[in-house]
């Protein structure tokens, strides 16, 4: 069962870190294996609960993060629910010196009661509550007013599938849209069909749909899309 910080402090500190969440949930694939988590501001600790000694504890930043979501399980009878945390840190390449960053997910079980519904309200308090901690992680420059960004973020993707010997949309399905996806950022994908098309769409589409404009392709594509928006009556 879940375990509620100890009164009086709330928060209580650990090595410098404020901790803003404790909890205790199963693995996925074994109910018998739990892992405790802690969510303090600037990470997640989790911790495999056993009573072998060892090195079973794993500390994620959350400025690796890119998102985390919650759902129940797909048999009806399954009276818990699930959230799953999306980490790209940097790892080194198999087989190589260098290093790039590499997905890990982890995922675990919710069942602290027979309630489904309360399962799934505790899963999305946790997901609320890294997803609200790693975005405070987002560096922050002078004269940007992030709070002017709506929540999520809308996007209007443009690929040119001709592009990068005409890996351009492989490359987008291949890695982008698993990252958009678990950054829960509704998107529009458009895919060129001819010269000038961004252009044209751009120049005439109505901007306020979207708060950015994500760009697959080489230079010929941003230019287009940059004459696009020169040539818009709103441009100024």
């Amino acid at each position: 069962m879940e375990k509620e910080a100890p009164e009086p402090d709330p928060s209580p500190e650990r090595n410098g870190a404020v901790d803003m969440l404790y909890g205790e949930f199963t693995d996925t694939g074994n109910e018998r294996l739990r892992y405790s988590l802690i969510l303090t501001e600037s990470a997640l600790s989790i911790q495999k609960i056993s009573s072998s000694p060892g090195r079973s504890k794993v500390v994620f930043n959350l400025t690796d993060c890119v998102g985390c979501r919650a759902f129940r399980g797909e048999e009806t009878a399954d009276t818990g629910a699930y959230f799953t945390v999306y980490f790209y840190p940097f790892k080194r390449r198999w087989m190589s010196t260098g290093m790039a960053r590499q997905k890990v997910e982890q995922c675990f079980r919710v069942a602290l009661v027979q309630d489904p519904l309360a399962n799934l309200q505790e899963a999305e308090r946790w997901a609320q509550a890294i997803r609200d901690a790693s975005i405070r992680q987002i560096p922050r420059r002078d004269g940007v007013v992030y709070s002017e960004v709506r929540r999520p973020c809308r996007m209007m993707v443009l690929v040119n599938p001709h592009s990068g010997r005409g890996q351009a949309l492989q490359l987008f399905t291949g890695h982008i849209q698993a990252m958009i996806t678990e950054a829960s950022v509704p998107y529009t994908l458009v895919i060129t069909e001819h010269q000038n098309h961004a252009r044209e769409l751009v120049r005439m589409a109505d901007l306020n749909q979207w708060d950015a404009l994500v760009i697959v392709s080489g230079d010929g594509l941003l230019f287009e899309v940059v004459n696009g928006l020169m040539e818009r009556e709103d441009w100024e």
